[in-house]
C-alpha cells in the first residue's frame, strides 16, 4: 500500500472515531466515511494486547496486503481499521474473506 494513501493526522483519525459510523465483527473493526473527492485514506490500529512488536507489524502488513489487493473497492472513503485480539487466530485466507465482508458492507451502507 502506497504511503500517500495513509491517513496520519490524529484528528482526522479522531473525526472518524467521533462520527460513529463503523462495521465490524469479533476480529476487525472498521470505522469508515466517504470522502467529497476520490481520494482513500487508510489507517491501521493495532492493540498492544495483541502481542509484542513483531506480531503487531505482523497483522498490520497483513491488513494492509489485503487492503492494496482490494484498494479499487474502497476508492472515496477514509477508512481507519482495528485489529482485535482473535483475528491471530485467523489464516491469512480467512482475514482476508473477513475483510472483504466488511468492505462489502461499506459500500451497500448509503449513508
Amino acid at each position: 500500500m502506497n504511503r500517500r494513501y495513509s491517513l496520519r493526522k490524529n484528528f482526522e483519525i479522531e473525526k472518524l472515531v467521533k462520527m460513529k459510523v463503523s462495521v465490524g465483527d469479533k476480529f476487525f473493526a472498521i470505522y469508515y466515511r466517504k470522502n467529497a473527492s476520490n481520494e482513500t485514506k487508510i489507517a491501521i490500529s493495532v492493540s498492544k494486547k495483541n502481542g509484542n512488536a513483531v506480531e503487531r507489524n505482523y497483522q498490520k502488513r497483513v491488513v494492509k496486503e489485503i487492503v492494496r489487493k482490494n484498494f479499487d473497492d474502497l476508492i472515496g472513503y477514509s477508512l481507519l481499521i482495528v485489529v482485535k485480539q482473535l483475528s491471530k487466530s485467523l489464516t491469512y485466507k480467512e482475514k482476508e474473506e473477513d475483510l472483504k465482508k466488511l468492505f462489502i458492507r461499506i459500500r451497500k451502507d448509503k449513508r
